[in-house]
């Protein structure tokens, strides 16, 4: 066997009488003035402040203020995971990949794998691709050679910046939920950078349920058990090893009571992978005459558990 993203949709709609459509209007404009004077600092080491304090918050630190060590350390971090230019100081290209990283402002949408409905379509018409109203592989190859093209941040989902370069509005414009992602409105990140990737090739994983196995196949014609878990990651910018015996080591190691969604679960010597999407389940393709499904940490796979491993 060989090993192989938010998602998040946010469609602000109010529409309950206009004292609450009034207040969600200031809110937003209060929103993005704030994040304008933001993404117009730069901060470094040693730098103090409401600035350093939004970042800290974004990165899911103790906020101290501060721009100390750990801050540091973090921002490295994050700017390398984004292909982003690693001098630790934050500048336009890294605010702007931490507010997306964010999902964005209040009422902003976001398209991202799984979205469906006339926004996609929309969006996927600008893009010059099939606009069947799906983000599927497709329209996400085609997001991020827009953005690498225009000079955006290349996370593959689509917010006010992307869809601003492709000049679209579609406030108001309803949004469908893939069956096995989550719609939930922007909200300030409470989790780490890792966390958040991990949470993106979980939810991820559930586009190629059902993608038959082929023993070698690292694509959507076909994944053996690595392949799958190599190709979600590297559909969000992520590159690990190819076998399972090399991305055991391929990152931190995890308890079986720490699992979050996103870490790889090994198996059978370490000879089979999969992704953990919580709830003690994973989607993996198991053998020849089968298709990329889910299955659970118990029986033979509870037995023949070898750990787990976050990517990162």
């Amino acid at each position: 066997m060989r090993l192989s993203v938010p998602l998040v949709l946010a469609a602000a709609t109010a529409s309950v009488g206009t004292p609450a459509y009034a207040a969600g209007a200031k809110e937003r404009s209060s929103a993005r003035a704030r994040a304008r004077v933001a993404a117009g600092q730069i901060l470094r080491a040693g730098s103090t402040g409401p600035g350093v304090i939004r970042v800290q918050r974004l990165l899911g630190l103790r906020v101290t203020g501060r721009f100390d060590r750990a801050t540091l350390e973090a921002v490295r971090h994050f700017q390398g995971e984004h292909h982003l230019l690693v001098d630790g100081q934050v500048g336009p290209h890294t605010w702007a990949a931490l507010l997306a990283e964010n999902r964005g402002f209040v009422g902003e949408l976001v398209l991202s794998v799984g979205s469906r409905g006339p926004a996609v379509a929309a969006m996927q018409r600008a893009l010059h691709v099939t606009a069947d109203g799906d983000f599927g592989p497709i329209t996400l190859h085609a997001v991020k050679a827009f953005q690498r093209s225009h000079g955006l941040v290349v996370d593959g989902q689509a917010g006010q910046h992307t869809l601003a370069a492709l000049h679209l509005d579609l406030s108001g414009v309803a949004v469908a939920q893939h069956p096995h992602t989550t719609h939930r409105h922007v909200r300030h990140r409470t989790h780490t950078v890792t966390a958040g990737l991990g949470e993106r090739a979980a939810e991820l994983a559930h586009h190629y349920l059902g993608v038959r196995y082929v023993w070698g196949g690292e694509s959507t014609a076909g994944f053996d058990c690595s392949g799958l878990v190599q190709y979600v990651y590297a559909q969000l910018g992520v590159r690990i090893p190819r076998t399972t015996y090399e991305q055991y080591n391929a990152g931190a190691h995890i308890s079986r009571a720490g699992l979050r969604p996103g870490d790889l679960v090994f198996f059978d010597h370490i000879g089979h992978v999969g992704i953990y999407i919580g709830d003690g389940r994973f989607i993996h393709a198991p053998h020849t005459g089968t298709v990329v499904q889910v299955g659970m940490l118990t029986g033979w796979y509870a037995e023949m558990y070898d750990g787990a491993v976050r990517v990162s």
